[in-house]
């Protein structure tokens, strides 16, 4: 109800978008939802995936490790902003200045927030809709082949601060799992969820259902972004021609990026959860299974 209130607010705030003037009250909350359609949108969105998910739903049965997972997503988020920002500039926000600091940041922490999660609560659904069960070849992912992910993901991670250009968003997607799983694969020890131990194992329904919700959630934050009036849009010159054909504000090749993205997430997510047992912060519940994203 959430999404559909939303969505019906937003487009009366569309069509009176021509008019000089806002229309009574009706048409201030309208124009209030155009500018929160993001994080009202995905606060729906967790809503729905949990009540899709039912007893078994993690923001229930793990209430913590869904704070923490809210909580250090938005930290992620914020270091690709960084990076952005201040070196690539392949995306930026517009009509944020609609909105003062205070309710800005409110709804930056929430957006930002609700990323992570759900990215996992869409990958837990597929999860649970069969993907859990997918197995494949066992890769030899030994200790040589884990340094040259290291190895790769170094750079990977440092090209777009030395090219400063969009182009660098093209590294930005995939450095950190070379960078990050290796190392929670040979410090969290056997108990410690990687991708690593997953393709070793040869299961692949974890990898699988995350890069489908990564793909499955880009579409929805398009979706919603692109009417919205504090919104972002892309600037990517180096895909040439293939620039202008767009759905929403994405160009159609940035949609493959989606997948890649989750796996990221779901890989500092891991990285997160490690630091706080290292340090002594290990109230946040374990996973029931071998198979689970949240």
């Amino acid at each position: 109800m959430v999404i559909i209130a939303s969505q019906v607010l937003l487009a009366i705030d569309v069509g009176q978008r021509d008019s000089t003037a806002i229309v009574g009250g009706l048409g201030a909350t309208a124009r209030w939802v155009a500018v929160n359609m993001t994080p009202l949108a995905w606060v729906g969105f967790l809503l729905v995936t949990d009540g899709l998910l039912g007893t078994r739903s993690p923001a229930r049965t793990r209430p913590r490790r869904f704070a923490v997972c809210f909580v250090s997503g938005v930290g992620v988020w914020l270091l690709f902003d960084w990076v952005n920002f201040y070196f690539i500039h392949a995306w930026s926000y517009d009509g944020l200045d609609a909105v003062g600091a205070v309710h800005g940041w409110v709804a930056r922490f929430v957006a930002f927030g609700a990323i992570s999660p759900a990215l996992f609560m869409t990958a837990e659904l597929f999860q649970r809709l069969g993907l859990a069960r997918l197995r494949g070849p066992r890769l030899a992912i030994g200790p040589r082949v884990r340094l040259a992910m290291l190895i790769t993901g170094v750079p990977a991670l440092l090209f777009p601060l030395v090219v400063q250009r969009p182009i660098g968003s093209l590294t930005l997607w995939v450095g950190v799992v070379l960078v990050l799983d290796p190392l929670n694969h040979r410090f969290g020890g056997r108990a410690q969820p990687t991708l690593i131990r997953d393709w070793r194992n040869g299961r692949w329904g974890r990898t699988v259902s995350l890069m489908a919700a990564g793909l499955t959630c880009g579409v929805l934050w398009e979706f919603w972004n692109y009417w919205a009036l504090a919104r972002w849009t892309y600037d990517l010159p180096f895909l040439g021609p293939l620039e202008e054909y767009r759905l929403f504000e994405m160009p159609l090749p940035g949609f493959l990026g989606f997948p890649p993205f989750a796996l990221e997430c779901w890989v500092a997510f891991q990285t997160v959860l490690l630091v706080m047992r290292r340090v002594g912060m290990p109230f946040v519940e374990r996973p029931p299974g071998d198979d689970s994203v949240l």
